[in-house]
């Protein structure tokens, strides 16, 4: 009985650890995310220097 208990405790404890892990790693960012970003921001520089030139 007691090692029943001791595995089910161990099992709660790691299925809590990954759920964490798995919204902790949701909620950063991806780098796809950033790099979609910066091109953006590159993207109006250009536009702003194409249209400063003409």
């Amino acid at each position: 009985m007691h090692d029943q208990v001791l595995i089910a405790l161990i099992s709660t404890v790691g299925s809590i650890v990954v759920a964490y892990l798995t919204t902790h790693q949701n909620k950063k960012p991806s780098i796809n995310d950033e790099l979609r970003k910066e091109n953006e921001e590159l993207k109006k520089k250009l536009e702003e220097r194409e249209r400063e030139n003409t």
